[in-house]
């Protein structure tokens, strides 16, 4: 999910301050004072992988369901604390990722 709302900010809101809270979370993260946004990505993805993380798909949730949970997400009050409203598309990606 951070990896698409980072190309979508960047994208269509390069100058948005929330870039720089992206970098700033890396820091945290990684503990190295120079880390950017894809580096704190990054660490949350091994973190994923080292907790073995399910994908969706164990809790039988389907490609052909995506549809569905995108029109509900689309409408979700916790969209609205998302940086940037994202698109069908890119709430595709990330049910794809987590899959």
């Amino acid at each position: 999910m951070l990896e698409t709302n980072l190309k979508a900010l960047r994208e269509r809101a390069p100058e948005a301050p929330t870039l720089a809270r992206f970098d700033e979370l890396a820091r945290l993260l990684t503990g190295k004072p120079k880390a950017r946004a894809e580096q704190g990505i990054e660490w949350l993805n091994r973190l994923v992988r080292a907790l073995k993380i399910s994908p969706l798909e164990k809790y039988g949730i389907q490609k052909a369901d995506f549809p569905a949970i995108i029109a509900q997400a689309q409408q979700a009050s916790s969209m609205k604390g998302n940086p940037l409203a994202l698109t069908d598309n890119e709430l595709g990606k990330i049910l794809e990722q987590a899959s």
